[in-house]
């Protein structure tokens, strides 16, 4: 037990057996051990004076409902929001007193609504987020301190998950945000179209490497008229997973995550990335990539092959019925784990809420009430999902816009009709065996190069598109790229982050 739990442990004890909340695994389904890999509204903002998690069993009790809205990612607004929206409602009402309303923001609008969102202090009171934007909000003073309440309004997510997920969202020692416990390490697979792979007799086992799959690709355009490798304008951005971007919000920041001398480095340099560069851009120029890529938001249903980060039974439950297609996958890089997999998912409370205790109590319960959770991950009961006899979910169709993996832990949320087995033992053994960062628990504080690291950031955004869909030879366009950031400071970036990396190796 950590030093905070131990302090609190009284306080915890009353405010449990109070029944503020609904404990891990209750609510209606099955043990908090259950998984799956599937699933991925707008209104009023918060209002009323602050409360406090004390209070919150007795605001319910006597009828008082706050209003929370939730900012997240999806396919867009769910076509049966009204409906499923009020079943959530009348059940967290009763609860803990909240009042929810969603917002649930198209992929190729995220980037630009969330930023317009934090940057302007639109009302909101959770929002999602990752690693890219996590230390650049808590910077810009954006996002909540819930360090100090997570004790007491989160006692269901406190015992679920290990302490090691809370350390991977530390910022100077202080919690901003909520990860979403799940795969807490980062594996990645290429998945193929099964047919192909028979037809065409393929070693997917041999095919881990860029290099290794161009012959294929050329046969696979040739023959089928398409293009083997269809992205959208963020293209093949999983090559640079192997860099822990150490806090710094861009890929072009890094160290490598088994470089036991932690150097600094400017990522597109690096000849690991660099050779995989090139590659793309050979594919481009070979019309193995879709020649639009750069400039589309979403990609497309079906592919070839493409790369995904989860576990290989996720081919059978989740990447195979999205595309339509029987799939196979190959594990292409090791398993790793570091502050940036933890923060692939997070929930944020806005400085700005009046009902923080509130929020993570929410939060609490879309983490660990399996009954909402299922509302969450699955949709609406009786028009997106069913109860099966033995306690499974049936889904009545794969129309749910939420996105699973923003919401909570997959781990309490009630197994599929269709599933087998239980997919967190392959999870937990992803977990056991990955290779932690040499950076893990370290954040780059970037207040002494704020101004340079944002212009720096810009930069890159601007290039971004057509380097990673290989669209610009990236031996021209490489150098050209570091000229403009040297003259934005680029070095000085480099410098304070490499200080800060050695004072954090040191220890």
């Amino acid at each position: 037990m950590t030093k905070a739990k131990r302090l609190l442990a009284s306080g915890l004890a009353a405010v449990m057996a109070a029944g503020m909340l609904t404990g891990c695994g209750g609510g209606g389904g099955d043990t908090a051990n259950n998984t799956n890999t599937s699933g991925d509204n707008s209104a009023a903002s918060s209002s009323g004076s602050q409360s406090s998690g004390s209070n919150s069993e007795s605001s319910a009790g006597s009828g008082e409902i706050v209003n929370l809205k939730w900012v997240t990612i999806g396919n867009g607004m769910p076509t049966n929001y009204d409906t499923w929206i009020s079943s959530v409602n009348s059940y967290i009402g009763e609860k803990i007193g909240v009042n929810l309303e969603m917002e649930v923001i198209p992929w190729g609008d995220w980037d630009n609504r969330r930023n317009i969102i934090v940057s302007t202090n639109e009302p909101y009171d959770i929002i999602f987020g990752n690693g890219n934007n996590y230390v650049a909000d808590i910077n810009l003073g954006a996002y909540a301190d819930i360090t100090d309440l997570l004790e007491a309004n989160m006692p269901g997510l406190m015992e679920l998950m290990p302490d090691k997920y809370w350390d991977g969202v530390r910022v100077k020692d202080r919690i901003y945000g909520v990860p979403t416990y799940k795969d807490s390490s980062i594996t990645n697979y290429a998945i193929w179209d099964k047919e192909l792979v028979d037809e065409y007799s393929l070693d997917i086992k041999s095919l881990i490497s860029l290099d290794s799959m161009t012959e294929t690709f050329e046969t696979l355009k040739a023959d089928k008229n398409d293009y083997p490798v269809y992205v959208k304008n963020d293209g093949l951005y999983f090559i640079f997973d192997v860099y822990d971007q150490i806090g710094g919000g861009t890929q072009i920041l890094g160290v490598r995550f088994d470089d036991k001398d932690a150097r600094v480095c400017f990522t597109l340099e690096e000849k690991d990335i660099m050779d995989q560069l090139k590659i793309i851009h050979e594919w481009y120029e070979k019309g193995i990539i879709n020649p639009d890529a750069a400039t589309l938001t979403e990609g497309r249903v079906y592919n070839m092959w493409r790369v995904a980060q989860g576990w290989e039974s996720a081919g059978v439950t989740s990447w195979g019925p999205q595309m339509g297609k029987d799939v196979v996958v190959q594990q292409i890089e090791k398993t790793i784990l570091s502050n940036e997999t933890v923060r692939g998912s997070l929930n944020m409370v806005s400085i700005n809420t009046k009902y923080p205790e509130k929020c993570l109590q929410l939060l609490d319960m879309v983490n660990c009430d399996t009954k909402l959770r299922d509302l969450f991950y699955y949709g609406e009961e009786g028009v997106n999902f069913e109860y099966t006899a033995d306690g499974k979910v049936h889904k009545i169709n794969n129309d749910w816009a939420l996105a699973g993996y923003t919401q909570g832990s997959f781990f309490t949320v009630t197994t599929l009709d269709t599933d087998e087995f239980n997919q967190w033992d392959e999870v937990k053994a992803l977990n056991e065996a990955a290779e932690s960062s040499v950076m893990l628990g370290f954040t780059f504080d970037t207040n002494a190069v704020s101004d340079q690291l944002a212009n720096c950031r810009e930069i890159w955004m601007r290039y971004r598109s057509e380097v990673m869909t290989g669209v610009q030879d990236p031996e021209v366009v490489v150098p050209k790229i570091k000229e403009e950031l040297m003259k934005a400071g680029w070095q000085n970036v480099i410098d304070e982050a490499q200080r800060q990396v050695d004072e954090f190796m040191a220890k």
